[in-house]
């Protein structure tokens, strides 16, 4: 069994609340806890809390994290009316949400947990990577001991930005050049898993309490957006330390500081400046969604 943390932007894009639902039901899965990065984490770290509710795992302790990247401005959506971006609301919370209690903390915990459980510990990052960077910078000793770190992010055949490296590129390198070792699931492989209507319509009629509250927060989400089709882009990132999903290829990696910010460059052989990092190239669409199914019950 596993034991591992989820470090996530829930709240925003809908994938999230679906990588979190599953791993929460995943069996070979012993979830630590959760920690929430990026704007407005308080109001992230109350969502968590409801899902875990509904999931019958009030047990996971969750820590809000940073709000701000280390140097990169926080990104303005497009619809927002001028608020203090760590003050603005995120597109599935809403207010009765505000009695569950946020604490803080995100490093700190990665760090106790890191220094326990060493390589038995394995990271999901699904946001941007700003609080394992600051974990990292703030304690490195413990940090180097992590087992493994799965992300999502990144377009690794493509040098195009995507939004969690986007968002805080510092954070990114900090991460990619620590040597822990690190599976990367990006926008390759990700963009082939398009949520399929089917399985929409089998969450939204469910019984689970879970379910009901994806299909809520899906509605959120989509009236907020607009969006038509949502792309499973976590949950792929989870499901792929659990199966063997996804074809990983070592390959050595930057990411961008200056022009083409949020961008990695990629080489296929060591070269200065450039890190290892295990790369999803391929993924079973079908046994993801197998994976998925069954996780969510449905």
């Amino acid at each position: 069994m596993k034991k591992v943390i989820f470090d996530t932007d829930i709240g925003d894009d809908i994938d999230d609340a679906f990588a979190l639902a599953s791993l929460a039901a995943e069996p070979e899965a012993e979830l630590l806890g959760v920690t929430t990065v990026y704007r407005n984490t308080a109001q992230r770290a109350q969502l968590v809390q409801k899902l875990l509710l509904a999931a019958g795992r009030t047990d996971v302790p969750v820590f809000a994290g940073e709000c701000i990247p280390i140097k990169e401005k926080i990104r303005p959506f497009a619809w927002e009316n001028g608020a203090s971006p760590e003050r603005e609301n995120v597109c599935q919370w809403s207010e009765d949400y505000r009695s569950f209690p946020v604490h803080t903390g995100a490093a700190e915990f990665l760090a106790a947990s890191a220094k326990r459980w060493k390589k038995e510990l394995v990271i999901f990052a699904v946001g941007p990577l700003t609080n394992l960077a600051r974990a990292i910078e703030r304690f490195p000793d413990e940090m180097k001991s992590v087992g493994a770190i799965y992300t999502m992010g990144g377009s690794f055949l493509h040098t195009e930005p995507e939004w969690n490296i986007l968002c805080d590129p510092e954070a990114a390198q900090t991460v990619y050049s620590s040597g822990i070792p690190l599976y990367a699931v990006g926008l390759d492989v990700t963009l082939r898993c398009t949520l399929e209507d089917g399985l929409l319509e089998r969450v939204a009629s469910s019984e689970r309490e879970t379910n009901r509250l994806l299909s809520l927060w899906f509605d959120r989400w989509f009236k907020h957006f607009g969006f038509e089709k949502s792309v499973m882009h976590d949950p792929l990132a989870v499901a792929s330390a659990f199966r063997p999903l996804c074809r990983f290829e070592t390959m050595y990696v930057r990411a961008d500081l200056e022009q083409e910010r949020g961008a990695f460059f990629v080489q296929r052989s060591p070269q200065a400046g450039y890190f290892p990092a295990n790369i999803a190239v391929d993924v079973d669409k079908k046994a993801f969604y197998d994976w998925l199914e069954s996780r969510l019950g449905c």
